[in-house]
């Protein structure tokens, strides 16, 4: 498959989830004199949440792939890994930017000091500080092993992130799970169908872009 192949396969899936978001998925009803406009910023969440997962999971792979090339020294790993890093990162700043339009008409502001935003922030610091070291050795076997262990530093800093939510107080929205029943607050069927088919297509995209970043080196 050619690069470009692999990215529009990619496109096209996220496409078709978002269409089916924006368009099948029902707004969620917020209580309040603003519960419409919540409810249509809300299909944000179909973007946000999917983007943030494949920068974590893509986060992992470089981590898994930086390891095995502590382990192997072989360039294969070495280039897994800082493919995976240059995606995931893309990916987290989009997240964090489409954050920050969902809390602007939610909190009123684009950015407060919470915990799971400072933590997301740090986050997408060490990543870019990964990408910056690249650019600064020129020797490729020390590039790879300097990149190979910030890259675990990294990963080890994502459950931080996910977990920022139930080890301090918050602001952001709490990992909601199951179905909604009755008064019980979770995700309606139609909610949850639009989120898994958005997560599905947005982790294809990550891997078809990795994919596509590994082979330009080729």
């Amino acid at each position: 498959m050619s690069r470009k192949t692999a990215i529009l396969l990619g496109l096209i899936l996220v496409a078709i989830g978002q269409i089916y978001a924006l368009f099948i998925v029902p707004p969620v009803k917020w209580p309040g004199p603003n519960g419409d406009v919540l409810g249509k910023v809300q299909k944000i969440f179909y973007v946000h949440v999917p983007l943030a997962w494949t920068g974590f999971m893509l986060a992992f792979l470089s981590a898994a792939a930086g390891l095995m090339y502590l382990l192997r020294r072989t360039s294969f790993w070495d280039r897994l890994s800082a493919a995976a890093m240059e995606v995931a990162t893309l990916f987290l700043v989009v997240a964090i930017i489409t954050g920050s339009l969902w809390a602007k008409p939610a909190w009123g502001t684009f950015w407060t000091w919470d915990p799971r935003l400072v933590s997301m922030a740090v986050l997408l610091v060490l990543a870019l500080g990964y990408l910056f070291l690249r650019s600064l050795i020129d020797e490729p076997a020390l590039r790879a092993r300097m990149s190979a262990l910030l890259s675990i530093i990294i990963a080890v800093n994502v459950p931080v992130v996910f977990l920022s939510i139930k080890l301090f107080r918050t602001l952001h929205p709490a990992v909601v799970k199951g179905l909604s029943k009755g008064d019980t607050y979770g995700m309606d069927t139609p909610v949850l169908i639009g989120l898994l088919i958005n997560l599905f297509a947005m982790t294809a995209l990550g891997l078809l872009m990795t994919y596509a970043r590994y082979k330009k080196e080729d």
